[in-house]
């Protein structure tokens, strides 16, 4: 099955046009996610980095037609990509949302990073997998339920975290890591599309 170039994928989030907080946000996980993705291919991972870098860019390409419409953009996401015949990076949208224990103690797949850099990247920074479920507790932990959830995932993307630098010579807080930026992305493709 093909992988859309980063162009193509480009093209696609120009052509449902998506707003641009949420571009900057995928260009921030498709850095880190490829960041990650390549030291890990030097410490006895194996990744597709153009598989990782395209599930990346588009991993919420419906982010803002399920705002509108109430439907899980997720799973909405994974079926445009389906229809566009892209199905490899299709099961990475559907992925990129949900953990369970079982995924995070089997094999550190493409699906995993861009799940795991999704959750690190808070708008357009990089941070700390505690200072963003921090956020999402203030936002979103109305009840005892609702913060007793938070804390579980926060649980378990810890547990992914470890896995994951487990194979890096480096640390989740590296300064290098923590300081990765929007700057000198996607130079041709990119310039001139921003607030499009």
């Amino acid at each position: 099955m093909p992988i859309p170039s980063r162009s193509q994928s480009v093209f696609l989030m120009k052509k449902v046009r998506m707003p641009l907080h949420i571009q900057r946000h995928s260009v921030m996980v498709a850095k880190l996610s490829v960041y990650l993705g390549d030291f890990l291919n030097q410490n006895s991972v194996r990744l597709n980095l153009d598989l990782l870098e395209a599930g990346a860019l588009l991993h919420d390409i419906a982010k803002a037609e399920g705002l509108a419409t109430g439907e899980r953009h997720d799973e909405l996401g994974a079926r445009m990509l389906e229809e566009l015949g892209y199905g490899r990076l299709a099961s990475i949208v559907k992925e990129h949302v949900c953990l369970d224990a079982e995924t995070v103690t089997g094999p550190v797949t493409e699906s995993l990073i861009v799940n795991y850099a999704d959750k690190r990247v808070m708008h357009e920074s990089v941070v700390s997998l505690e200072d963003r479920f921090d956020d999402q507790m203030i936002r979103y932990g109305k009840t005892e339920g609702h913060r007793t959830y938070f804390r579980k995932r926060l649980e378990l993307y810890l547990a992914l975290e470890a896995r994951i630098f487990d194979h890096l010579p480096f640390g989740p807080v590296d300064d290098k890591l923590m300081h990765i930026s929007l700057n000198g992305y996607t130079r041709d493709e990119w310039e001139g599309y921003e607030g499009r």
